[in-house]
């Protein structure tokens, strides 16, 4: 307590209540020597917090900087049971190999409404029937999450940590964003607001959903996924990998930007599964085209058809580091035959529409960052219809009706300190 200076204080008072005679010098020492304990003392704590809240705070935030045998904390989170294959689908993929460890939780988000009180006294409802609090928070979607989760154990035996959250929208990423703090989370996946109606269209969700999905993205302490589950009206859809082994081929489009970079690393990671398939698709200006230098001697071989990797002549230091990333990656696993990778030479926006386009049913999963790219001139036009801001340019366009693709799509935003800057949203 005397670090604070009360009971020095408390010291003075009692001397000069029992007139002890103090000189003016003597007391003056007193005074100094509790301002210098107090304020050395403040000092000194806040530095011992300071490191102790480094110690403790979770440094794996992103997927980009990890090695693949680093393990991958996931927070998945549900609405309703309807999402829960697509979110599984993900996780099952994650999990396809033992040298990519990973502890999955998955967060069951349920509304906190006003309870209504019933007219009927206990006695007169029917057996079976659901009490007031079962009808409100969860009711039969908790028991259908719960059974596709321990169906998915069994099939699959892997442990999903289930975790559950009743609040009101306005607060409800808090304990999202708090929970995914606590377990030291580097990814959160989110369901997407909208679903596949059976004539392949979209449909709107609760308008609250939308706010709290961009709210997650705009709070998060970690990297975010969101998840629009597409291609259900099609034979083999994404959500297939759980009940089929057929393989599914997965497309990561890379454009520039720490979030495709972030994008390519999740991809990496799903590419240890057995059934998956992964291709990088990289779109570049038409322009970069004539300044392309071939890798390893000019000359690269990949199912009988040359690869090129592209090097940029802007000096941008984003673009080094793009570029960085990508030689790396290429010279790791392209290289060893593991994964393919394709690049697109585009003019704008409309060209890389058409790219899209073409490979719009060639895949069962796109993924694709959200945004922080430089070269707006390939995606330009392609922003003035946007629906949804919190997928960025290409992920709205995919995640768009009017985009007819047979795959779904995996928007992912990377992680960034706000005292860096970079906040997308």
């Amino acid at each position: 307590m005397n670090t604070r200076g009360y009971a020095d204080l408390l010291f003075i008072a009692s001397i000069a209540k029992h007139s002890i005679d103090l000189d003016v010098e003597a007391y003056n020492m007193l005074i100094v020597s509790i301002i210098l304990n107090t304020v050395i003392s403040g000092i000194v704590v806040a530095f011992l917090a300071k490191g102790e809240a480094k110690m403790f705070s979770n440094n794996h935030t992103t997927i980009e900087p990890q090695q693949v045998e680093d393990e991958l904390r996931i927070l998945a989170c549900v609405y309703d049971p309807r999402q829960v294959s697509a979110v599984l689908a993900t996780i099952l993929a994650m999990h396809g190999s033992r040298t990519s460890p990973s502890t999955t939780y998955l967060m069951h988000l349920i509304e906190l409404v006003k309870k209504i009180k019933s007219n009927l006294l206990y006695h007169e409802k029917e057996n079976g029937s659901l009490s007031d609090d079962e009808d409100s928070y969860g009711g039969n979607d908790v028991v259908d999450i719960n059974n596709a989760l321990d169906a998915f154990t069994l099939d699959t035996k892997i442990l999903i940590h289930q975790k559950k959250t009743v609040s009101c929208f306005p607060s409800m990423y808090e304990d999202v964003c708090n929970e995914a703090e606590d377990l030291k989370a580097t990814i959160i996946l989110i369901p997407f607001h909208k679903h596949e109606r059976i004539d392949g269209k979209l449909e709107s969700g609760k308008e609250s959903i939308i706010v709290t999905n961009q709210k997650i993205l705009r709070h998060a302490p970690c990297s975010v996924g969101v998840i629009i589950e597409r291609g259900l009206t099609k034979t083999f859809g994404f959500s297939e990998l759980i009940e089929s082994e057929a393989t599914q081929n997965v497309a990561t489009l890379f454009f520039g930007g720490p979030d495709d970079r972030e994008a390519i690393a999740w991809s990496l990671r799903i590419s240890k599964c057995p059934h998956i398939n992964l291709t990088i698709i990289r779109f570049l200006p038409l322009s970069a085209s004539s300044k392309n230098e071939l890798i390893n001697k000019n000359e690269v071989q990949y199912d009988e058809k040359e690869i090129l990797m592209s090097l940029s002549g802007e000096e941008s230091e984003n673009d080094e580091i793009d570029n960085t990333f990508m030689v790396d990656f290429y010279n790791r696993h392209v290289t060893l035959g593991q994964i393919r990778y394709v690049e697109n030479f585009v003019r704008d926006g409309k060209q890389t529409l058409e790219c899209l386009k073409d490979v719009g049913d060639m895949y069962s999963l796109f993924v694709v960052g959200k945004g922080g790219r430089r070269n707006n001139s390939l995606t330009i036009g392609m922003s003035d219809w946007e629906e949804c801001p919190e997928l960025g340019t290409v992920g709205d366009v995919l995640a768009s009706s009017d985009f007819d693709i047979h795959g779904s799509v995996l928007v992912i935003q990377q992680h960034r300190d706000a005292k860096k800057g970079l906040i997308h949203y």
